[in-house]
């Protein structure tokens, strides 16, 4: 190789790092987390399966823009109430059991917060939310 020729295949690949390095750098700032608003939300509610009270297990709130948020335990009538207040904003509705099985007739696809399509929106301040879920 020429020593002319030899800076030149090194100069391109330099040049092709430096554009790699900014493109990734470019691609990274992207995938920023948004702002997380503040947990000023209460929430609370009943939980129905074709309108009848789900009386066990927990229902789960999951934003898909900031993950997890709270878990409340379900009363004998299907009420619940998270325990700490959430960011307002959407949340993805599931639920957990003990044996990890849908209560009777539950659609196994809420069982789970990412196959679960079930979600409601949260308010700023106090929310009372009625989740009917259909089998």
């Amino acid at each position: 190789m020429k020593p002319g020729s030899l800076r030149s295949f090194f100069n391109s690949k330099l040049s092709l790092m430096l554009v790699a390095v900014l493109l990734l750098t470019g691609c990274e700032a992207s995938l920023e987390t948004p702002e997380k608003p503040d947990d000023n939300a209460t929430v609370s509610g009943t939980v129905t399966l074709n309108g009848k009270p789900v009386a066990t297990g927990q229902v789960g709130f999951f934003s898909l823009k900031f993950g997890m948020a709270g878990q409340a335990e379900l009363n004998g009538e299907g009420k619940f109430t998270l325990p700490d207040p959430i960011a307002p904003g959407e949340y993805r509705i599931y639920f957990i059991t003990d044996n990890g099985q849908p209560p009777g007739g539950m659609p196994a696809k809420y069982m789970s917060e990412t196959s679960s399509d079930y979600t409601v929106p949260v308010q700023p301040s106090a929310n009372q939310v009625s989740i009917d879920i259909k089998s």
